[in-house]
């Protein structure tokens, strides 16, 4: 609580300052590396619906929400619409994280808002472990890339000071997750986007239906934390309609994203529920299966097809089959040939 508590009262110093955002956002540059432990992610080839094996990630809990580790291919089934498929490829996932912290700074939302963006993403950071790998964006107007993907959180820590003062009143939340996806598409391996934001959109040059598209067919899992809630809760019944639908539109696409990539929305009310988020989005990371199947329908016809896995296994060792919850992406859109 001190630390949190310390860095407030930083962040207000540098306010109080004046020290504003560089209003021309960064690009993509070549750095000089820095020593790292493990092999940075490398772009390849994208992985799209349109190659043969469909790859999905699982977590696998039981009715208390822990996660069930030690299943075996048997124990699952997956299916194609009603058609059952046969799983050419199951690995169960013990790895690091590799995500991108995209988080929300403008002047479209109150300051209590944005110390909450500012908050959560230093409680990420620190829980960061040495293995994993981490970038961070923000996005106002546009995405501006803080750090790309590094395993020293001080660099993390260092790129976040430039959360101060935002620099512009729009918030284009669909072009910045339509930006982060085409980047991360090329990468080898799970990624996540952790995604701080108010669900709000002033000015995207992508419509939310294109962005809808382009989340159906990345195999990226979204990771949605809403900003505001407090905020909201004690002073929602003083909105006007239209920022109130509004509102409710922004909370959907954020439980949209999370439920077509296979990961979660989270609304906090209270910021004391950050860590605890971010405990179980790690653990949800770190503990998965992957399946893979060749899908038994050949036809590139351009359309979504729904996924569903069931799990059949017995893991209180009573004798019968247990309840358990699969969480998974909710298809895929095929590339039209």
């Amino acid at each position: 609580m001190k630390r949190i508590f310390s860095l407030f009262i930083l962040a207000a110093f540098v306010l109080l300052l004046g020290v504003m955002v560089d209003p021309v956002l960064a690009q993509r540059k070549d750095e000089k590396p820095i020593e790292e432990k493990e092999e940075k992610p490398q772009a390849r080839a994208a992985i799209t619906v349109a190659v043969e094996q469909v790859k999905v990630d699982i977590t696998v809990q039981d009715k208390k929400g822990n996660l069930i580790q030690g299943l075996e291919k048997e124990h699952f089934k997956i299916y194609e619409g009603k058609v059952q498929q046969e799983i050419s490829y199951f690995s169960p996932i013990e790895a690091p994280i590799t995500a991108v912290l995209v988080t929300e700074y403008s002047k479209v939302i109150p300051w209590e808002w944005l110390y909450e963006a500012w908050l959560a993403t230093h409680i990420f950071v620190e829980q960061m472990r040495p293995e994993d790998w981490v970038a961070a964006v923000a996005y106002d107007i546009k995405p501006e890339i803080l750090v790309d993907f590094t395993q020293n959180k001080a660099e993390v820590y260092n790129a976040l000071r430039r959360l101060n003062f935002p620099a512009w009143r729009e918030s284009n939340l669909y072009d910045t997750v339509f930006d982060v996806l085409d980047r991360v598409e090329e990468l080898d391996g799970k990624v996540a986007i952790i995604l701080i934001t108010s669900g709000l959109d002033t000015f995207s040059k992508k419509n939310l239906d294109e962005t809808f598209d382009k989340v159906k067919k990345s195999n990226v899992v979204i990771y949605s934390i809403s900003l505001g809630g407090n905020f909201r809760a004690r002073r929602e019944h003083y909105m006007g309609s239209m920022t109130r639908m509004d509102l409710y539109q922004a909370d959907a696409t954020l439980k949209y994203f999370a439920k077509y990539t296979g990961g979660h929305a989270f609304f906090p009310r209270f910021v004391q529920a950050y860590r605890g988020i971010f405990n179980t989005i790690s653990a949800l990371l770190r503990n998965q299966y992957s399946l893979g199947y060749v899908s038994s329908n050949t036809k590139k016809d351009g359309k979504y097809r729904k996924i569903k896995v069931e799990v059949v296994a017995d893991v209180d060792g009573d004798g019968k089959p247990d309840k358990l919850k699969v969480q998974h992406r909710e298809g895929y859109l095929v590339e039209k040939g």
